[in-house]
């Protein structure tokens, strides 16, 4: 058998792609193997070119591209070895197809380089183009933009609707924002629902705001999914460079501190990022990019404010309120930290280990509580449409050995009424497990009657913005009366947020308000301590019946007025009580039932008349004289016939004429 039978031999039963071809690369013969790869007869390909280069070092394989017969490029490995051919020298040329390690190697590019839901550029991308679009500008000196965007309103869609649906409205916002960039942008996603947009060879900087103004307006379009009309906006933060004397990568930074600040302003805006941006902005972007870390670490716990029954000081239950001591930062507020928990949707975590910590810390100190003292737990709008809620309740309850009538979860009127459906399915299930719903911050939002009625809520809790001023403003004691009536006919309890002085707390127990919570009985405090309070607190309330005398208060800044006038009207038998100003008069009447107040006209605060009509306002059934040296005959004779005062009095005064006058108020 010849050298050329043998190697023709060997050719024929090779399991790969072989061609013999002369130096010139014309094809001799291609091997079976060769015929199927190449989808062409070895009499096809005889005398034809090979387009690839042969080199005298291709032992370990060079790549090229073949064309098919059908059009396609095949993209091969092939190496090549010299041989003798009928007595002539060539060149044995082996082919392997790695059309599938290509598809495989621009798969991984993909996941490494791109988002898998979006197709956008991700995060190591972004940077890479930024620093592009960087040396670009400094060669050119143009103005490059950046610009932050941040999706308002789409975690809650997210949690309700379900995690598909809000991929999807991913996926359209993608397509609306991709419409407005030019080949040159690049539009990418960092993560969740946060994008960014990098503008290269800007004209001008105005052109960033144009753009960006346009993409805002398009989001903010209502979304048409599964019958679903949602609506959404998009807060954005705008960082230029002209000079490129900087960091590329702290454009982003600074962009994204600018989207806060749109956030922080209202949403569905944006905002340059300058230098004076206020120290508020930088700590709370500080905190947002703290927050995970801080919880995987631990740095947050809970404080404790005990909670009172306003008839007999009993202690009713604790709020847990969280907060978050930080290693640099030190202790922060949760009105510092809360919001940014929201937006970022960390309050998921830090509520689900908020709830479980309150139920055991609870369980190791209610042996010193009454039978019925409860625990509560406020809990946002975004833990309270997940799916999953009420579940994670029913395994806090299970963990904790706690039965679900010492548990209350707290919520704002907002969420109530944002989702009026889907939230009264969750309370009622709620409700099954015997858990108890109290409404927060009551007043202060969209206070409604139709959820007040409908829903399983036990509790409402008077707002602290209310209490501040009770005694001192007619407006907010007559929101808290209204608040306090309107609850009991429903037959909830009211609480008071807030309460830090006696005068509010003896109003508040005089006008039927069921508990109370504030500084005048008990700050927050970390579980040891409330340990050691539990173990010293005694209910204790003044038993002291109250005096059968009428009691008269006199009021006036001149000290010599209040004395004269206590020793007169001491003569008939009256409790006299007198003050110096018109706020230590309120606080006076919050804490005693007090008959006919005689007040000054010209005081220093408030005009005699004007206390005397907050007066009315908050005590009908206590009579009001003015004692005056000034002639407003006017203003007097228009709050005489006007009912505001019993009667009014000049200065010097009269002594009888005084007494006479205090008898036939007290006579009604």
């Amino acid at each position: 058998m010849t050298s050329d039978t043998l190697l023709l031999q060997l050719l024929e039963d090779m399991p790969t792609a072989a061609l013999l071809v002369t130096l010139e690369r014309r094809i001799l013969y291609a091997n079976p193997a060769a015929e199927k790869l190449l989808q062409q007869t070895d009499s096809e390909l005889c005398d034809k070119i090979l387009p690839l280069q042969l080199t005298e070092d291709a032992l370990l394989g060079n790549t090229g591209q073949l064309e098919l017969p059908n059009g396609k490029q095949l993209p091969v490995r092939h190496f090549n070895v010299p041989t003798v051919w009928h007595g002539n020298t060539v060149r044995m040329v082996h082919l392997e197809d790695v059309s599938a390690v290509q598809g495989l190697q621009q798969q991984l590019s993909d996941l490494v380089n791109y988002d898998s839901l979006t197709g956008l550029p991700n995060r190591g991308l972004l940077e890479d183009r930024l620093k592009q679009a960087f040396s670009f500008g400094q060669r050119n000196k143009g103005v490059l933009a950046v610009v932050f965007f941040d999706l308002d309103g789409f975690k809650p869609i997210n949690d309700t609707l379900g995690h598909e649906l809000g991929d999807r409205l991913l996926k359209q916002v993608v397509e609306r924002l991709r419409s407005y960039i030019r080949p040159s942008d690049t539009l990418a996603r960092l993560g969740g629902d946060e994008f960014v947009l990098v503008l290269p060879d800007l004209s001008h900087i105005g052109d960033a705001a144009a753009v960006t103004e346009r993409m805002l307006q398009s989001v903010a379009e209502p979304f048409e999914l599964d019958s679903n009309e949602l609506h959404i906006s998009a807060s954005a933060g705008i960082a230029t460079t002209e000079l490129y004397d900087e960091d590329p990568l702290q454009l982003i930074r600074q962009a994204d501190m600018a989207m806060f600040e749109a956030k922080r302003r209202g949403r569905n805006q944006y905002q340059w990022f300058d230098q004076s941006l206020d120290t508020r902005t930088v700590k709370s972007l500080k905190i947002r990019n703290a927050l995970q870390s801080g919880i995987e670490q631990k740095q947050f716990e809970l404080h404790y404010q005990p909670q009172f029954d306003l008839h007999n000081n009993d202690l009713v239950g604790v709020e847990s309120l969280v907060r978050w001591n930080h290693p640099t930062m030190g202790m922060i507020s949760p009105a510092e930290f809360i919001q940014i928990a929201e937006n970022t949707g960390e309050i998921v975590r830090l509520g689900r280990w908020i709830l479980r910590r309150a139920c055991k810390d609870f369980m190791q100190l209610k042996e010193q509580m009454p039978s019925k003292a409860t625990v509560s737990v406020n809990i946002s709008a975004i833990q309270l449409l997940r799916h999953e809620f009420v579940d994670e309740v029913a395994q806090a309850l299970r963990e904790s050995g706690l039965d679900a009538r010492h548990l209350v979860l707290e919520m704002t009127e907002s969420v109530l009424v944002e989702y009026p459906q889907l939230i009264s399915e969750k309370l009622a299930k709620l409700n099954q497990l015997g858990v108890k719903l109290a409404l927060d911050d009551f007043g202060t939002g969209y206070s409604s009657l139709s959820y007040l009625k409908d829903l399983p809520v036990s509790w409402v809790k008077i707002d602290r913005s209310f209490i501040t001023e009770l005694t001192h403003d007619s407006r907010d004691a007559a929101i808290t009366e209204g608040i306090i009536s309107m609850a009991h006919h429903l037959q909830l309890a009211v609480m008071a947020e807030g309460v830090e002085t006696t005068a509010q707390r003896d109003y508040l127990r005089r006008s039927g308000c069921d508990a109370m919570q504030g500084f005048l009985m008990a700050k927050p405090m970390p579980k040891p301590q409330l340990d050691k309070f539990l173990s010293q607190y005694q209910a204790s309330i003044s038993t002291d019946e109250p005096s059968s005398e009428a009691t008269v208060m006199i009021v006036d800044d001149e000290e010599n007025v209040n004395k004269s006038l206590r020793r007169l009207l001491m003569r008939d038998g009256y409790h006299i009580l007198t003050a110096n100003s018109v706020n230590e008069a309120f606080d006076l009447l919050a804490q005693h039932n007090v008959g006919v107040v005689i007040s000054d006209h010209r005081m220093p605060q408030m005009q005699g008349v004007e206390f005397l009509t907050h007066v009315r306002s908050m005590y009908p059934n206590t009579q009001r004289i003015v004692l005056t040296a000034y002639q407003d005959e006017e203003a007097l004779a228009r709050a005489l016939n006007e009912g505001e005062v019993f009667r009014f009095l000049t200065k010097p005064w009269d002594d009888e004429t005084i007494r006479q006058s205090v008898r036939a108020a007290l006579k009604g």
